[in-house]
């Protein structure tokens, strides 16, 4: 009986999202921005989530004034909001990734070429501009056969609407799977490009990497390097490239970069997601109002951290224990709490 509500309460979710979505859906362009304002105004009015923006971008840019990261907070929130929307309105429908969506002749180029030598692309995306854009353009326009990587709602009904909606123009898989790293790698052995997000908080024990990034130390998944080493040492062509997709005079424009030297020529996986996260940077500096300070992404402070580099972390910062690094550790910590 327990689990039949559980059903009902989850369908009612779905039919909610539904409803929303459809709206969106046949709503125009300028509604769309309107919905946008509206939602990103009712999140700025919560103080832990400015306060949160704030404090991130103050760690990013110490010499702004006050002024002018409160802007840059409140501009971020209405372009995540606006990101998830717009890509609503637009998946599925070619008339409109047309009209909004920018994918530059040389990468356009670069692209079909990678597809017509079966060469696996595995795309670096940061949480810049509209991410969500990367996946339409891709196979859209190039015919890129990918897969997104997504973690599983406990909603089976809301896994079904948003896998829906991401596969609605073709080319684009979308694989829930708790192993995401098994996932990925199913998918390019199948021949599919696999798109990753690195700039997120990923415990050194489960595949990160602390890299320099906007001033401080910062994890961030390794993912992409992992994934071509494994693409090497089982002869599958691949190609890492980094991808971001940035508004610019209401469009928006796709830009692409490739590593700076072979990939052999690295010395580790720690150098590849270093030159990933400087290019990152670049772009986000450029465009500092498009990127989600909504998230704790300086959450952690590496164990060997001094005082003074410590002091430099938001309020939300706590230095990482041995177990944050180590399953082993992890489990040894867990036995000795009981």
């Amino acid at each position: 009986m327990k689990d039949f509500f559980k059903n009902i309460r989850y369908f009612c979710s779905y039919l909610l999202a539904l409803f929303f979505c459809l709206l969106i859906r046949i709503s125009p362009r300028w509604m769309v921005r309107v919905f946008a304002r509206m939602v990103a105004a009712g999140v700025a009015l919560v103080p832990s989530a400015m306060k949160l923006c704030r404090a991130n971008i103050q760690v990013a840019f110490p010499e702004w004034e006050a002024a002018q990261i409160h802007l840059t907070a409140k501009k971020s929130i209405f372009f995540v909001v606006l990101n998830f929307l717009e890509f609503i309105w637009m998946s599925g429908i070619p008339k409109r990734i047309e009209k909004v969506c920018v994918l530059p002749e040389p990468t356009l180029s670069q692209l079909k070429k990678y597809v017509a030598d079966g060469v696996r692309i595995i795309f670096v995306n940061p949480h810049l501009g509209s991410w969500e854009a990367s996946g339409l353009m891709a196979p859209y326009y190039a015919g890129v056969r990918m897969a997104a990587i997504a973690k599983p709602s406990r909603n089976k009904y809301l896994n079904k609407l948003i896998s829906g909606s991401r596969e609605r123009t073709g080319g684009l898989e979308i694989i829930f799977a708790k192993g995401a790293m098994r996932a990925a790698i199913k998918a390019l052995r199948s021949g599919l490009g696999v798109g990753t997000l690195i700039d997120q908080n990923t415990r050194v024990r489960d595949g990160g990497v602390f890299v320099d990034f906007m001033n401080l130390p910062a994890p961030s998944s390794a993912a992409p390097a992992l994934l071509k080493r494994y693409c090497m040492a089982n002869d599958i062509p691949a190609v890492i490239i980094y991808g971001t997709s940035v508004r610019e005079n209401d469009r928006i424009v796709a830009y692409s970069r490739e590593l700076s030297k072979p990939f052999e020529q690295y010395a580790n996986d720690e150098e590849v997601i270093q030159e990933l996260m400087q290019i990152s940077e670049e772009f986000i500096r450029k465009y500092p109002e498009q990127y989600v300070w909504l998230y704790k992404r300086f959450r952690y402070i590496p164990m060997d951290a001094d005082e003074t580099l410590a002091a430099k972390y938001p309020y939300y910062a706590q230095k990482v224990k041995p177990s944050f690094y180590s399953s082993r550790l992890k489990k040894q910590a867990m036995e000795e709490e009981k």
